[in-house]
């Protein structure tokens, strides 16, 4: 009787069986889709890791960054409050420890300003240089840094340096008359009092059309006038 009962269990077995369904199934995606990505599940595994692992070292290194700023902005202020010896030493030692951030540029320019304080032209005007060959001529500080390297070459008497520093000086939006004059007075330190002459009127001529700076007009009008009488 068992046996020819039309529910044999082993028939209902084999047939009830369904191959298992994975995710990619149960998402309803594209047949395609869903064959290429198990044709290259190892490459996109790979794939996956990489970016985790980028992803992971962008948040650690820029928490990284952040802190290192704030612990060299923090180590500036400190070597600001110094004094002498103690001063000059916490702001070389912001400089080389926290290279590249804004407050080692900052100890740097601090140092040269120091040097300049202690008749030390040369090396002010190093601070300045290295400063300046960081930044961009579109950076504020770029026309105080020039500014630093003519007036510390000036100093040191490097007048064709110095020159050559004024020059660049006169370019640059609220340094020009810094540039002219500067450049000026180091031509007539040279003696090329011709040249010195040439300046002076090239920047009497800058202000045409103003009708501010009239202490200045008469200030340059006055050496013009007493470097024809010399000549």
């Amino acid at each position: 009787m068992s046996e020819q009962s039309a529910f044999n269990q082993n028939e209902v077995a084999e047939g009830a069986y369904v191959e298992p369904r994975g995710v990619l199934d149960q998402l309803n995606l594209p047949p395609g889709f869903v064959k290429f990505v198990r044709k290259n599940k190892r490459a996109i595994q790979i794939t996956g890791a990489v970016i985790v692992v980028v992803v992971v070292a962008g948040s650690l290194y820029q928490s990284y960054r952040t802190t290192r700023l704030d612990d060299a902005a923090s180590s500036l202020s400190i070597s600001m409050d110094a004094t002498g010896d103690e001063k000059f030493k916490a702001l070389e030692h912001v400089a080389s420890d926290f290279s590249g951030t804004p407050s080692a540029l900052w100890a740097q320019v601090e140092l040269g300003h120091m040097s300049m304080k202690d008749g030390l032209y040369s090396k002010a005007g190093g601070y300045y240089s290295q400063v300046r060959n960081e930044v961009s001529d579109t950076n504020p500080m770029y026309g105080l840094l020039t500014f630093g390297m003519a007036q510390a070459e000036e100093a040191d008497k490097k007048y064709i340096e110095a020159s050559d520093s004024y020059s660049v000086l006169k370019g640059i939006d609220g340094y020009k008359d810094e540039g002219f004059i500067g450049m000026a007075r180091v031509l007539e330190a040279e003696g090329k009092n011709s040249e010195a002459l040439g300046v002076y009127e090239e920047y009497l001529g800058s202000f045409l059309g103003e009708d501010q700076n009239l202490q200045v007009k008469r200030m340059i009008q006055e050496k013009i006038t007493r470097l024809r009488v010399q000549e």
